[in-house]
């Protein structure tokens, strides 16, 4: 009875999973199919190879200043990756693993701006980026990238490194910095690239800030000229799909690439998760 009663269970977690699986590939599989065909019926289902074309595709790349828009877009994306790892890290240690005077207050302060949502800052931030002369440049969308969740990810990580370790690096004449890079960042790898994933992701579909810091053509990303580009054509459901596709498949490979990265991470640091 007992048999049975299991085999029921697994029978219908089977089922649940693959229900989840299916909700959430129908999506991307007709986001894709929908690319090939030029259509205003957002249910117009019949995918017969004569019915699709690249002409979609055909009109994206076609488009001008389109490899200045990916440009863009991998530039700030790398570019705020590893200013974002940068910052955090260090952070992270410090807070981790330094004591000074106000450091739990701080910390909590830099916890509490992650209720504020990004939307409400952007005013003030503009004003600020205008004010240094900023708009229309790498640096108003490179700068504002690092966040306090990124802190919070790495000090947390740098938490459960052995403090026996830093002491014998200090003992053997390692000051903070060579610490850091020689000890601790070796055993935090697969919490860097989270992170790496994370704000990657978010640099590459970030579309607000963008389009408030940058007016200038020659310094829009991919998301915000492939936005603009359906408007331009908003009846074509095909090419709304195609530039779904297009914007998702850079963050989509990245992702692919460093989940592995991620995973052999893991097993290098140690880390049971």
């Amino acid at each position: 009875m007992k048999a049975i009663a299991k085999g029921l269970r697994n029978g219908i977690d089977f089922i649940l999973l693959i229900g989840i699986i299916v909700v959430n590939v129908v999506p991307f599989v007709y986001m894709f199919m929908m690319s090939f065909k030029s259509t205003i019926n957002a249910r117009d289902f019949d995918f017969s190879l004569d019915k699709l074309s690249f002409v979609q595709y055909q009109k994206i790349f076609a488009m001008d200043n389109f490899e200045r828009y990916i440009f863009n877009s991998v530039f700030v994306a790398v570019a705020g990756v590893i200013l974002t790892v940068t910052v955090c890290s260090l952070a992270g240690y410090a807070f981790a693993k330094m004591n000074f005077k106000g450091n739990d207050r701080l910390f909590l302060f830099l916890i509490l701006t992650m209720i504020v949502p990004s939307e409400v800052i952007i005013v003030p931030l503009f004003l600020i980026t205008k004010s240094l002369g900023w708009l229309n440049t790498f640096r108003a969308l490179i700068l504002p990238l690092p966040t306090a969740f990124g802190v919070f990810i790495m000090r947390q990580a740098i938490l459960d490194v052995p403090q026996d370790l830093i002491n014998a690096a200090k003992i053997d004449g390692c000051g903070n910095i060579r610490t850091f890079f020689k000890v601790v960042l070796p055993m935090v790898k697969s919490s860097v690239l989270a992170l790496s994933i994370f704000t990657f992701v978010g640099a590459w579909n970030n579309f607000i800030w963008p389009l408030v810091a940058c007016t200038k053509q020659e310094m829009k990303t991919l998301p915000l000229a492939l936005s603009l580009m359906k408007t331009q054509f908003n009846t074509d459901v095909g090419l709304t799909m195609a530039c779904a596709v297009v914007n998702f498949l850079p963050p989509f490979i990245f992702y692919v690439f460093m989940q592995g990265k991620f995973k052999e991470g893991i097993a290098l640091s140690g880390i049971k998760g």
